[in-house]
């Protein structure tokens, strides 16, 4: 079953675009794992941070909302792929303090590397995924 909200926003977003007007789905990939790298955005991958359960489950039922509309002939998909978005910290106690905090990623790091080699600078790169809808 299709998560009626999201149906209903596409809609409405439909309904007050001009012909041929644009709307950008972007939304945070939950199929794909963030990873973490040391230093800076070009380091070295040396953990990843997957997306909660309950999250996955909603992007899906949005990811389904889509399809929907796109099937109804609603929007056109013009262009779609997925970009990366760096957030930087300073070390790793203000990367779990903003974990402890987060609704869509996983509060626990897998790491890749042994603790003494997680010091210093950290980066997050998390995947966004987007479209391009047109109103047909």
């Amino acid at each position: 079953m299709v998560r009626k909200g999201m149906v209903d926003a596409l809609e409405e977003a439909r309904r007050i675009l001009v012909d041929r007007g644009a709307l950008v789905d972007a939304r945070p990939d939950s199929r794909v794992a963030a990873r973490i790298r040391s230093g800076t955005d070009r380091g070295r991958v040396i953990g990843t941070i997957g997306t909660q359960r309950e999250t996955k489950a909603d992007d899906q039922l949005s990811d389904r909302a889509v399809r929907q509309v796109l099937r109804r002939g609603l929007f056109r998909s013009r262009r779609r792929g997925r970009m990366w978005h760096a957030i930087p910290f300073e070390d790793r106690a203000e990367l779990q303090d903003y974990l402890d905090d987060h609704l869509r990623f996983s509060h626990r790091v897998s790491w890749r590397v042994p603790a003494a080699k997680r010091g210093g600078r950290l980066v997050v790169e998390r995947a966004v995924r987007f479209e391009i809808l047109e109103r047909a």
